[in-house]
């Protein structure tokens, strides 16, 4: 009778990989980019075909080794000539995308700030509060340059003005979080 050991696979009776290493390897994700270039490279090579099938029907005049044998090596030739740029154009599509899907999400949050903020006056409040703070540091940012002869306008601190102001409000809301309100 076979008896397992704990690290042993429960139906191979062979100690499994992630108890030998200690590790566990999630399987990959899905890569929409290798799924996108697949795809502009199919239609790609797809329209190439189209385009050497009617041109090796005009000369090929029923030599059909001659028109199979051209029309892989039209095949061959476009996978070759199109996979980096058809890699490369996916992966830019996807982080367009990513990017797009990123501000769309700020902007969904940052409306339901908005809204909360509307209807709970604390909040309302810490906005403002963080509002007034940002136009104090902007104007004491740009009295701090003056003395050294540098305009406000050539030296950007970092971060856009809202990203800033919802920083602010979030470090205010944590410095506030184990405050209990009456």
């Amino acid at each position: 009778m076979n008896t397992l050991s704990p690290t042993a696979s429960p139906t191979l009776g062979y100690p499994s990989v992630a108890s030998a290493t200690g590790q566990y390897h999630t399987p990959r994700r899905f890569d929409g980019a290798r799924s996108l270039a697949a795809l502009l490279l199919a239609a790609a090579v797809a329209a190439l075909v189209v385009v050497a099938d009617r041109l090796v029907n005009t000369w090929a005049d029923g030599h059909l080794l001659a028109a199979w044998v051209f029309s892989w090596i039209v095949v061959l030739a476009g996978l070759a000539l199109f996979a980096g740029t058809a890699r490369r154009l996916a992966q830019r599509t996807m982080r367009g995308l990513d990017a797009w899907s990123r501000a769309r999400a700020l902007a969904r949050a940052d409306a339901r700030l908005w809204k909360a903020a509307q209807s709970d006056p604390r909040l309302m409040g810490e906005l403002m509060q963080a509002q007034a703070r940002d136009l104090v540091d902007d104007l004491a940012f740009s009295n701090a340059l003056a003395p050294m002869g540098l305009s406000p306008d050539l030296v950007e601190p970092e971060g856009s003005r809202w990203e800033r102001f919802i920083e602010r409000v979030g470090e205010n809301r944590l410095r506030n979080m184990h405050l209990h309100y009456i």
